[in-house]
């Protein structure tokens, strides 16, 4: 069994917290030992401050880490509308002044290591993902919790996996921007779901933490509506983090296709008969929110 936290609260800090202090001795260890912390935040689009991770969930996670250690934390992201712009905008340069040895990074910045994606014919296409997410000591996905219009559920493992891979930027209509839409969205969506199951094989995150004080319904995974849900989850295995959180939004993880495929390959678990979490708890949160239109 894979254990999934579960705190409820209306105080994104606070119940961030909680929900962190849940994981007890293994999380503390693992801070302790490790050299490196590097912090996953979802910066997709700061015109749109739902669709990202809030500060105060960072700093909710910051207030246990550096309670028990000095471990050096680096937050950061590979943001399509661009990082530096999201950090600036949504408050995340305040961190700098209220916890010691933090570090903002913006990963189009970094160095970076060979990767691949999945093509339509099954072929591989070679990328790049950020340096720093595959060789930190101990890395945490910190994501708020959307639908997706494309793969039905957006949390730890797709904000993982997409926001760690580096792409080139290009000039839209809306400026520029740092698509990933031409190698996932253009090879269909089986192809879509594999190379998104193929990026996690290749480096998973050690801890998923799930946002789900507000939740995205509706146009997401940017430009959906706000639905308050009043949830943090927290867990080891961010699969599993993940099908918790898309059951308590009503989704069928069953359909959730990157998801299955990670399972299948026993990179993670989706089952939620294998997976402890408070089922009466589940019972009493779980809703069914707006899909996106066509999905």
């Amino acid at each position: 069994m894979k254990n999934v936290i579960l705190q409820t609260g209306e105080n994104r800090r606070q119940t961030v917290r909680k929900a962190v202090e849940e994981l007890g001795d293994e999380f503390i260890t693992k801070c302790k030992e490790a050299k490196s912390i590097f912090i996953k935040v979802n910066l997709v689009d700061y015109q749109y401050e739902l669709a990202c991770t809030h500060v105060d969930a960072v700093r909710g996670l910051l207030d246990v880490i550096q309670t028990y250690c000095k471990t050096p934390v680096k937050v950061g992201d590979a943001a399509y509308r661009g990082t530096k712009a999201g950090f600036e905008h949504l408050g995340y340069e305040r961190l700098l002044n209220e916890y010691f040895d933090i570090e903002l990074v913006d990963l189009f910045d970094d160095n970076s290591v060979d990767g691949s994606t999945i093509r339509r014919d099954g072929s591989q296409n070679p990328i790049y993902r950020s340096k720093i997410a595959v060789e930190s000591d101990l890395t945490i996905c910190l994501a708020p919790l959307k639908v997706h219009d494309q793969v039905g559920l957006d949390a730890c493992v797709y904000s993982w996996t997409t926001g760690t891979w580096i792409v080139p930027s290009r000039i839209s209509a809306t400026g520029r921007v740092w698509a990933r839409w031409p190698w996932l969205e253009e090879e269909g969506e089986e192809a879509h779901s594999q190379s998104i199951a193929s990026l996690y094989k290749e480096k998973p995150c050690d801890l998923g933490i799930v946002d789900g004080i507000i939740v995205m319904e509706g146009e997401g995974p940017v430009q959906g509506s706000a639905i308050p849900m009043g949830f943090v989850l927290a867990g080891f295995d961010t699969v599993a983090v993940d099908a918790v959180a898309g059951t308590l939004i009503g989704l069928d993880i069953s359909t959730i296709g990157y998801l299955q495929k990670i399972a299948e390959e026993k990179n993670g678990t989706a089952d939620l008969s294998h997976i402890n979490v408070p089922p009466m708890l589940i019972a009493e949160i779980t809703r069914s929110i707006k899909r996106p239109v066509g999905y």
